[in-house]
């Protein structure tokens, strides 16, 4: 069995020459440092291209029209982004959550708790209204079958 060689502790001075002597050696760099220095050596070159447009776009980008169904920032003097969604308007209780937390800014932690609490409610009553047909006939014959029992 190999013995193993006793840890040297460094001291404070060789530390810092050591230190030194690192700082004034060339910077080691392995073989393929620069590799893609040049472009056509670049993996994505045939896919590359100059940071603009893509074609058929609209820049800017155009305002849409009309009202968002919920405003969906707490500041009143931020702007609504030039294109928002009216596709889901809000709804229901979780809806009424979701409203309270847009009258708080953005950088206030009850508006993001808020909105994590209505996306909670929401989850919860659409399992209700899925499991709701098939609850209520079950809840109605077990306390029909008590009163019979009884």
């Amino acid at each position: 069995m190999m013995e193993r060689p006793m840890p040297q502790v460094a001291t404070q001075e060789q530390i810092l020459r050591r230190s030194a002597y690192q700082s004034l050696q060339p910077v080691k760099r392995p073989s393929y440092w620069g590799v893609d220095l040049d472009p056509s050596r670049r993996p994505g070159v045939p896919m590359m291209r100059k940071p603009e447009p893509w074609p058929n776009t609209r820049f800017p980008p155009e305002r849409q029209p009309g009202e968002p169904a919920a405003l969906k920032h707490g500041r009143s003097n931020k702007q609504m982004p030039p294109v928002f969604s009216t596709a889901v308007p809000l709804r229901g209780l979780s809806g009424a959550i979701r409203k309270l937390a847009y009258s708080y800014p953005d950088h206030y932690p009850r508006h993001w708790v808020l909105m994590m609490l209505g996306d909670r409610v929401d989850s919860w009553s659409t399992r209700a209204r899925r499991i709701l047909p098939f609850a209520v006939p079950l809840v109605v014959l077990g306390v029909l079958g008590r009163r019979l029992r009884a």
